[in-house]
């Protein structure tokens, strides 16, 4: 049932992301011929929505992606060889304070306008993989020293990586997920680091907090990120 809720928000959100809503005026509140209102520009709300819920996703499918091929790679090679330089290493990074290592990085790569820091959306997400990679891989070399440690065949380690990928993957890629969408909505809220190219949810709630009294300007995003929330932490389980 999760998978087809996931499935079904998805679909409504690509198929509106590229079918237009009829515009109207700007900022026009809820009504029948607007049923989420209008944005400052005047757009349906449900097509500003509908890309941002996309924009969403494919940052957290980057992040997932990114975190997951790091976290095996580093998890197999460090429960093998090298482990105790390896996963103090490992152990090292996790103490860093990850979003204020993350909005200093951006300090160099975006570009301030007063109230936020305009970033390439790619990069962020770069950024946001490259740090959160090491809890996985953290526990990727639990699993592997437990289990592999006393083969040193070259075969076993390549029969380890491709019986354990899928499962692996599949077991840590939503939460990758959602660690990188939690993590960007922090950058979002505390330093206002988005890319106007690719709005997100949370460049629409930013964009709401100085107009407050136009509710559905920030609670709809509000609603879709939250569904999107529950959905993938209903899917990682």
């Amino acid at each position: 049932m999760k998978e087809v809720l996931f499935i079904i928000f998805v679909v409504f959100s690509v198929f509106f992301s590229f079918y237009q809503l009829p515009s109207g005026p700007s900022l026009s509140p809820p009504s029948v011929s607007y049923p989420l209102g209008t944005y400052i520009n005047g757009e349906n709300m449900i097509n500003v929505n509908a890309r941002a819920n996309v924009d969403t996703l494919i940052f957290g499918f980057v992040v997932g992606v990114l975190e997951v091929f790091l976290s095996l790679v580093y998890g197999v090679v460090s429960g093998f060889r090298f482990r105790a330089v390896m996963v103090r290493f490992l152990d090292s990074l996790n103490t860093i304070p990850r979003i204020p290592f993350l909005l200093s990085i951006a300090l160099f790569y975006g570009t301030p306008t007063g109230r936020s820091l305009i970033g390439n959306f790619f990069i962020i997400a770069l950024t946001v993989g490259l740090t959160g990679w090491t809890y996985y891989a953290r526990q990727i070399s639990e699993i592997v020293f437990k289990e592999y440690s006393f083969s040193y065949s070259s075969f076993s380690v390549i029969f380890f990586i491709f019986r354990r990928m899928y499962k692996e993957s599949f077991r840590f890629f939503v939460p990758a997920m959602l660690d990188g969408i939690s993590t960007f909505t922090a950058m979002g809220v505390i330093g206002g680091v988005g890319d106007p190219n690719y709005p997100t949810l949370t460049t629409l709630l930013n964009t709401a907090s100085g107009l407050l009294p136009d509710y559905w300007l920030f609670l709809t995003p509000a609603i879709f990120r939250g569904i999107l929330l529950i959905l993938l932490i209903s899917l990682s389980k």
